[in-house]
């Protein structure tokens, strides 16, 4: 049985560096100009006059055939890299493209100058004893080939260097996602196991009260899956969903519970993470005042204030309490989404003063589509029961 082989997770795949050959064409016209102006002004210096023409004739036709001949390094780089200690296994096969290199610049300066000097009227070009001329060449050639490998290992370096940050950035991305899900999953069977405890207690004294928080659990349960794999929806989305939570807890509570919703129809548009309003107010409505015999009291409000969009969730409380004692699995998980969508634009911020209780977050003010809805999607979960 033959067995794939796996490539680890962390490991970059190696890829040839990409060449822009705009800029490799400006690089050799660049050099082919610093080298004439060296020679040139170095013929002045010494008071020779008249070199104009030979120097740029001799610079134009050496560059000319680097560039020409560039591909040999090139292609060899690509197929034996010298990085990370590869060139202990492809030194020999350099060392062999360099003298092909060298030996071809040297033919083609030699072939390119005796046809071009006459034609400008230099005359026949004298480049000297081709057997001597090879090897005094060969080590200028050395220097250019070695150029053109360590900028090609460099790139490859660098390209190596910034696919791995993109894979890093990739897998950050992937961890923030799978946290978010995590405490999506940690969110709702939270909630459901408090309104099935909520709803058993009821089955036996109260079963028209039961039967109707089963139908307000349903449309809720439909709203929350209308948002999907959406971390954001706008606030006016949210606001369906909590109200269909609300009427879930007034069918418990009837008119022991008065809830007040100040909304500015400005901030209706703005996203805010699905989900989040729901586990602050069940928070509201565990801890509020005497709720099990007495009269309770929620105030939701929402505002924006430049770039920033607040939502505001108070309620009454017994006895002394502090911000730290009531932060549990919902707000502490609602808290962490926020930190993981909006790092430091966000918080979330608990206080108790004079018998309230004040949650208080604070958003990017953000405007997110809607989502979309089904044509046939029932207008309440309970007609299908």
């Amino acid at each position: 049985m033959s067995h794939a082989k796996v490539q680890p997770a962390d490991v970059t795949p190696d890829r040839p560096p990409r060449i822009r050959w705009s800029v490799v064409a400006a690089l050799f016209a660049l050099a082919t100009v610093l080298r004439f102006l060296y020679f040139y002004l170095d013929d002045l210096t010494r008071a020779m006059h008249d070199t104009f023409v030979r120097r740029a004739l001799e610079e134009g036709t050496g560059n000319f055939a680097s560039a020409l001949l560039f591909p040999i390094a090139l292609l060899l780089e690509r197929r034996y890299p010298v990085d990370e200690g590869r060139w202990r296994r492809t030194w020999a096969i350099h060392l062999g493209g360099f003298v092909l290199y060298s030996v071809a610049h040297t033919t083609v300066i030699a072939l390119t100058r005796a046809v071009l000097a006459p034609a400008i009227g230099l005359g026949p070009y004298d480049y000297g004893i081709m057997s001597v001329r090879y090897f005094m060449e060969a080590a200028q050639d050395f220097v250019s080939y070695a150029v053109f490998l360590g900028l090609l290992t460099l790139v490859r370096v660098q390209q190596r260097l910034r696919d791995r940050e993109l894979r890093t950035a990739q897998l950050e991305r992937d961890a923030a996602t799978a946290r978010l899900q995590a405490l999506g999953l940690r969110l709702q069977p939270h909630f459901l196991f408090n309104a099935l405890n909520t709803i058993s207690s009821a089955v036996y004294d109260d079963p028209a009260g039961a039967d109707e928080m089963v139908g307000h659990l349903g449309d809720l349960l439909r709203r929350s899956l209308r948002a999907g794999d959406r971390t954001e929806v706008p606030l006016a989305e949210e606001l369906e969903t909590l109200n269909a939570y609300l009427a879930f807890v007034r069918a418990r509570f009837g008119d022991r519970l008065h809830c007040r919703v100040t909304i500015d129809d400005a901030v209706l548009a703005l996203g805010v993470p699905a989900l989040s309003l729901q586990p602050l107010v069940e928070n509201a409505v565990r801890h509020g005042a005497s709720l099990e015999f007495g009269h309770s009291e929620i105030v939701i409000a929402a505002s924006r204030t430049g770039d920033e969009l607040r939502i505001v969730v108070e309620n009454d409380v017994d006895g002394e309490t502090t911000g730290a004692d009531r932060i549990g699995t919902g707000l502490g998980a609602t808290r962490d989404r926020l930190r993981l969508l909006y790092g430091a634009a966000a918080d979330l911020t608990a206080a108790a003063d004079h018998g309230r209780f004040r949650v208080t977050l604070r958003l990017p003010a953000r405007v997110v589509p809607p989502s979309v809805i089904a044509a046939d999607e029932p207008e309440r979960a309970r007609a299908h029961r």
